[in-house]
């Protein structure tokens, strides 16, 4: 790990900064596999072998290639949930072309990129224009327009005097189409780009009408349209559009550089699939990701990942409450920070991705997971995730850069980390990560701004510090009794302090309904009261919920 640091670069990151964030992510790492180191000339190094486009995972990524007699190759997790194969791209720069094809190919350029009449281009336009609108009709009608310019198109006579002057729909004017589906909040909106989409390759192949073969944007839009679908599916139909687009780049060939699939391509299609909430949807997406590395180590340079990719991976490993998805978790922000410190600004992390790390970490904070796992010595990881945390404040007073600035989010998710963690400390640890959250708004920090989620956090994490406590007292002797008894009624006494801050709040921000305390928030603090048989608590919090109605 430490040797992956190496190659930092000291002028990207002051160097007390740095060994901060190092020292935060080797906490955070404690547990990994192994880490992907980087070379200097910006390309990826991985412990993974690639020949002849087969991918062969170290087990320990938990994922192993499979090759049958006939060479074929395939990827395939080690939970047999998915089999997915790897992209195969051919290079057409070591294919021999004859003076027929290079002078089909003149043709081909000649014809897509002959001059567009003004019928046209004002048709466009106007599509364009409709096309911007986000509601459930503007795409059907700007679909109904050009279907009627394509059939007015197809039954005009080649002979027609008029026909150069007429509106003849091209591959602008069917993306215009494609991104109006893509924003429309319809549910078959992907279904029906995907539509319009193969409409294309039919007049494109079976009619010959050059001029709407689509490239790279219109599959981009397609793909755009299924990432913000809720259909299900819809992240299985971006990866195999994704396929698709290599496919047809691999069959036209001859140097059509505005076919070949980009890194807007991969993004689109790592996001979808990574928000998917299907089953193993974050090792689908990493193994994406780590196929983009790929390309882009075999000469396609123009294929980086953003940190919007990487936040939503990380993301994806956060819910999938799986044993080490924590640790996937952390890699990959150790991933970005290597990325970035070589050159690669995009690749930086930012508050979303921080704050789905230390998300990661606070739903893996569970004794149950430690249990299941067999693994009694699994770290706090609400300390990992507190450390997470320190670095951002530090990162962010160092830089001044608001990619990196914690945010509410940041504070509630590590509060909710000590309250996962479930011991005699909980309360205490999360009272003070809220006092530095108030701290800061306090300060001008306006994106610190707390909210009931804080609020409930840290009382739950109190109400659990209660429970442990009271475990505690079944099986300790009788000298300890009274300490606990004190800790109890402290933390109790606290859940009530913190639900009054709360409502407080609520009725000085003129009742802002973020700061309005819920049925959650009163629930756990009228039990906590029960806990220690404080029957006047109970009776004031019943009160005080009243009021709040």
């Amino acid at each position: 790990m430490i040797h992956s640091y190496a190659m930092f670069h000291s002028s990207q990151l002051p160097q007390k900064n740095a060994l901060l964030l190092m020292y935060a992510i080797v906490m955070a790492c404690s547990n990994y596999s192994f880490i992907q180191s980087f070379s200097p000339c910006h390309h990826y190094q991985y412990t993974s072998y690639h020949t002849h486009n087969i991918i062969r995972y170290d087990e320990r990524k938990r994922f192993y290639s499979t090759k049958s007699d006939d060479g074929d190759s395939s990827i395939t997790s080690s939970k047999s949930k998915f089999t997915a194969t790897p992209i195969t791209i051919t290079s057409t720069t070591s294919i021999p072309i004859s003076k027929e094809q290079s002078d089909e190919v003149m043709s081909r350029k000649v014809v897509i990129t002959d001059k567009v009449n003004s019928a046209t281009l004002q048709f466009n336009n106007k599509l364009n224009s409709l096309a911007k609108n986000y509601d459930t009709t503007t795409a059907q009608k700007v679909e109904s327009l050009l279907l009627e310019a394509v059939k007015n198109y197809q039954e005009c006579n080649e002979q027609d005097k008029n026909k150069d002057q007429m509106i003849r729909p091209n591959t602008v004017s069917f993306t215009n189409a494609i991104t109006a589906w893509s924003r429309c909040t319809r549910k078959n909106s992907a279904k029906r780009a995907q539509a319009l989409l193969d409409q294309m390759h039919t007049l494109y192949k079976e009619e010959g009408w050059i001029h709407v073969r689509p490239n790279k944007i219109t599959y981009n839009s397609v793909i755009t349209a299924c990432a913000r679908s809720r259909e299900k599916g819809s992240a299985l139909r971006a990866e195999e559009l994704l396929r698709n687009m290599y496919k047809f780049y691999n069959e036209e060939g001859f140097g059509e550089e505005d076919l070949k699939p980009d890194s807007r391509s991969w993004n689109a299609v790592i996001n979808a699939v990574a928000r998917s909430r299907d089953k193993d949807c974050a090792d689908r997406a990493k193994f994406l990701l780590d196929e983009m590395g790929r390309l882009y180590n075999e000469g396609d340079d123009d294929l980086l990942p953003d940190a919007l990719t990487f936040g939503a991976i990380i993301n994806a490993y956060a819910n999938s409450f799986e044993v080490g998805a924590c640790d996937q978790a952390s890699q990959l922000l150790l991933h970005m920070e290597s990325l970035y410190q070589m050159g690669f600004d995009k690749a930086k992390p930012t508050t979303f991705v921080y704050n789905a790390c230390m998300n990661a970490f606070a739903k893996a904070n569970d004794p149950l997971i430690a249990e299941t796992s067999g693994d009694t010595s699994i770290p706090n990881r609400a300390e990992q995730a507190e450390q997470l945390l320190i670095s951002m404040e530090k990162r962010y007073e160092e830089e001044k850069d608001y990619r990196v600035m914690p945010d509410c989010i940041s504070y509630s998710t590590v509060i909710n980390a000590y309250a996962n963690s479930k011991t005699q400390q909980s309360g205490v640890h999360a009272d003070a990560i809220l006092r530095r959250m108030i701290s800061r708004y306090l300060l001008g920090d306006t994106k610190c701004r707390p909210n009931s989620i804080a609020f409930t956090a840290t009382i739950k994490a109190h109400s659990l510090a209660i429970n442990a406590t009271l475990s505690t007292i079944e099986n300790e002797e009788e000298d300890c009794t009274d300490i606990n008894q004190m800790l109890l009624e402290t933390s109790a006494r606290r859940c009530e302090d913190i639900l009054q801050e709360l409502c407080l709040l609520h009725h000085n921000h003129g009742n802002d309904r973020s700061m309005k305390p819920t049925d959650v928030t009163f629930d756990l603090v009228t039990k906590a009261l029960e806990q220690i048989d404080d029957h006047d608590g109970v009776e004031r919090v019943k009160l005080l919920r009243e009021a709040m109605i």
